[in-house]
C-alpha cells in the first residue's frame, strides 16, 4: 500500500533576482485517505499551495535535510551578535535615564 505526505510549495526572488523554488514537507507518510483529509483541513484554515504526494523516501530524506540545513542556518547566533545588541540596549537605557 503507498503512502502519502502533504507538502507545501514556497516559490520567491533571492537577494540577486533569481526565481528560487522550494518544497516543505509538513506531514509524514500515512495512508491516502488520511492524507487527503488532513490536506482539506489545511486548505480550510487558508494555507496556501499545499498538495498531496506519494512517498518516496529517497526524496523525502532530501527535503528533510534541505529544511533542516535551512533551519539551522536561520538560527546561528554570533558573539559579535550578542554584543552589538547589548550595546543598543546599554544606549536605549541610558537615554531612559537621561
Amino acid at each position: 500500500m503507498a503512502k502519502y505526505y502533504i507538502s507545501k510549495t514556497e516559490v520567491e526572488y533571492n537577494a540577486d533576482g533569481k526565481l528560487v523554488g522550494r518544497e516543505i514537507v509538513l506531514t509524514r507518510p500515512d495512508s491516502k485517505r488520511n492524507v487527503r483529509l488532513a490536506l482539506q483541513r489545511y486548505q480550510a484554515i487558508g494555507i496556501p499551495n499545499v498538495h498531496m504526494c506519494e512517498s518516496k523516501p529517497s526524496r523525502l530524506r532530501k527535503l528533510t535535510a534541505l529544511a533542516n540545513k535551512r533551519r539551522k542556518a536561520d538560527r546561528e547566533l554570533t558573539l559579535a551578535d550578542v554584543a552589538a545588541d547589548l550595546l543598543e540596549l546599554d544606549k536605549e537605557a541610558a537615554k531612559r535615564e537621561a
